[in-house]
């Protein structure tokens, strides 16, 4: 798990995180500096996992803007603007979905803490932490690979803008598609290091198979925003 190691302090901080126990606070409602900070502290949440889909959301972000800088200009072409507006929507619907998938990795995590904190005296706390804790791997397993996936849109919706947009901001949609590409394999580092954790071994063999695919579709000629 790439949110591998310490654990959090018992009170909210001033920067707004929560640990153990406390109540969520979203990522997107903290400063650019309190995300910073948050990252680079001993606090299990925020690690690889939501840093990778913040930093892709960020990349669709950029594409966005060179869409809408693009409608400033486009309404003489009426194909071109509807276009446009079409992808507008699509991008602006991956930027909520991504948002919301940043913070779903960190909660996932923190349930997956809590089931790893839960008692242990008795043979049947043991059985009930052991099941708690498959069922918060599982969780934190799948919600990266949903967030691969998505990024996976966000490439498609890059090469589709990189034909549209004025020249002057491609610029913006091939940064864009640069952070969405170093985001998926960043996010599968942590798939790679939930994944041995988990013990059904169906399971875990169907979440390895979906990563992989993944990862193939990524290599795939034509699957590059240039």
């Amino acid at each position: 798990m790439s949110e591998n190691s310490g654990s959090g302090g018992a009170a909210e901080t001033k920067s707004g995180r929560n640990s153990l126990g406390n109540a969520y606070t979203s990522l997107w409602a903290s400063t650019v500096a309190q995300l910073r900070n948050q990252v680079a502290s001993t606090d299990p949440t925020p690690g690889g996992g939501s840093v990778s889909i913040v930093a892709a959301t960020l990349g669709i972000a950029l594409i966005h803007k060179s869409i809408a800088v693009s409608l400033k200009r486009s309404a003489t072409d009426f194909a071109r603007h509807r276009s446009l507006l079409d992808l507008s929507d699509k991008v602006s619907a991956l930027t909520i979905s991504l948002s919301g998938l940043a913070d779903a990795d960190s909660r996932a995590f923190q349930a997956y803490l809590e089931a790893c904190s839960l008692p242990s005296a008795t043979e049947g706390e043991k059985a009930l932490r052991r099941a708690a804790r498959e069922i918060g791997l599982v969780r934190a397993t799948k919600i990266p690979l949903e967030a691969a996936a998505e990024m996976g849109r966000g490439l498609e919706l890059a090469e589709a803008a990189g034909r549209l947009v004025d020249a002057h901001v491609r610029s913006e949609v091939l940064a864009g598609g640069v952070l969405l590409r170093a985001s998926i394999q960043s996010v599968l580092f942590s798939v790679d290091a939930n994944i041995p954790g988990i013990s059904d071994e169906i399971s875990r063999d169907a979440l390895r198979l979906q990563r992989n695919e993944l990862e193939r579709a990524l290599t795939l000629p034509g699957s590059t925003t240039t």
